[in-house]
């Protein structure tokens, strides 16, 4: 049984010239359109390194940021914690300032081990006189010595000290003390700027250098009864 039906006609054709044509009933114009506007632009190379370098610096844990010797950066848990530039703070004692102030004003004529020079200037290293009185050394440092000094059995006294006690103020001359008091093998106590000052004003009315008989009337050769140990 056939299903075609006698009315329903299909729709005419149009030749292909006429489907191009402006005035035809179906013409659509169409824009023109730009040639490659559907194309993507190449990503700059620039951009590349600049988001390379933001990501090399943004991981602080990156430990290849050391290898170049810069440390700028806190490299993470368990990495190496950055070096302090500030210098250490040293904190000095009687025993280094003393060290010091002999370096400069004892050293050139008792050298550096305190063993003086023979004849000339005597040693310091168990000495009667820097172990003994305290008062007696501080005499002796404040307003110097001339004449012959007998020191561990040998006579010195050709060469003539001179005077500190304007020179160095009483806190640097219990340093100095204390220094020359506790080296080359001396184990006497330390000396303090309250023990100078009184021997400062004891001995103010002394205008020359000591000789050896007037520093033994100070006192007798012998520990400083105030030398107690612990």
């Amino acid at each position: 049984m056939s299903t075609h039906n006698p009315e329903l006609q299909p729709p005419p054709q149009i030749p292909p010239n006429e489907a191009i044509q402006p005035d035809a009933p179906d013409f659509v114009e169409t824009p023109d359109m730009t040639p490659g506007l559907g194309e993507h632009e190449p990503f700059p190379v620039w951009l590349y390194f600049v988001c390379g370098i933001a990501l090399f610096l943004a991981g602080s844990s990156f430990t290849g940021f050391s290898t170049f010797g810069l440390g700028l950066m806190d490299q993470g848990p368990g990495g190496p914690s950055l070096s302090s530039t500030a210098a250490p703070v040293v904190v000095e004692t009687p025993m280094s300032r003393g060290k010091k102030v002999y370096g400069t004003y004892c050293a050139n004529c008792h050298v550096d081990n305190g063993e003086g020079q023979p004849g000339s200037y005597p040693p310091l290293g168990g000495s009667e006189w820097v172990v003994g009185y305290k008062d007696r050394l501080a005499a002796i440092i404040l307003h110097g010595v001339a004449g012959p000094l007998t020191v561990r059995g040998a006579n010195f006294g050709t060469q003539v000290m001179p005077p500190w006690g304007t020179t160095l103020s009483d806190d640097k001359l219990a340093d100095v003390m204390t220094y020359m008091r506790a080296s080359w093998g001396n184990t006497a106590n330390a000396a303090t700027p309250d023990e100078v000052a009184a021997a400062r004003a004891k001995f103010a009315s002394q205008s020359s250098s000591w000789n050896q008989a007037d520093l033994m009337k100070i006192a007798p050769n012998g520990p400083d009864p105030s030398d107690k140990k612990p």
